[in-house]
């Protein structure tokens, strides 16, 4: 009978950390697509459109992504907090790269000066990070813990109950 109790205890323990860990899984996945999608992605594309009016499209929207998601100031580092991931810093720059498009808007595209500065500006935009990954691990750091960690109970319950498995 105590056997019984303990293994449907264990079996329930089973089920709500499973609950707890799909949920932090699915709500994780659902956040981290979106982030790639508004801020990885249109760096992506930035960096190889064709003309200078795309670029625009491209950097103004992730700008604006930038200022929706909060991604304008702070780091997306947990402990080791650098200007290679200051997020104030990324976003002085998009900033300036927009302005350095706006600059050559007068010159005709099929000069050399026009195709140099767009080459410049790709390269610019080439060493911009994708940090999606990395905010998204700083601002839910906690859900990671709770979606592993969870299954501590159980294991402990199990060794605890069934001494013998």
């Amino acid at each position: 009978m105590k056997i019984e109790i303990s293994v449907k205890n264990w079996f329930f323990s089973i089920v709500v950390c499973s609950m707890i860990t799909v949920f932090c899984a699915v709500f994780l996945i659902i956040n981290g697509f979106c982030l790639v999608r508004d801020i990885d992605a249109l760096i992506d594309r930035a960096q190889v459109s064709a003309d200078r009016e795309d670029m625009i499209e491209y950097l103004s929207e992730l700008k604006e992504n930038m200022e929706k998601r909060g991604m304008t100031s702070g780091h997306f580092a947990l402990i080791f907090k650098t200007p290679a991931n200051d997020f104030s810093l990324h976003y002085k720059s998009i900033t300036r790269i927009l302005e350095r498009l706006e600059s050559i808007k007068d010159i005709p595209k099929n000069e050399t000066a026009y195709q140099v500065a767009l080459s410049d500006l790709r390269g610019a935009i080439r060493e911009l990070p994708n940090p999606s990954k990395r905010y998204l691990w700083t601002q839910y750091w906690y859900l990671y813990f709770l979606g592993l960690g969870v299954w501590v109970w159980p294991a402990v319950k199990g060794i605890k109950e069934f001494p013998y498995f």
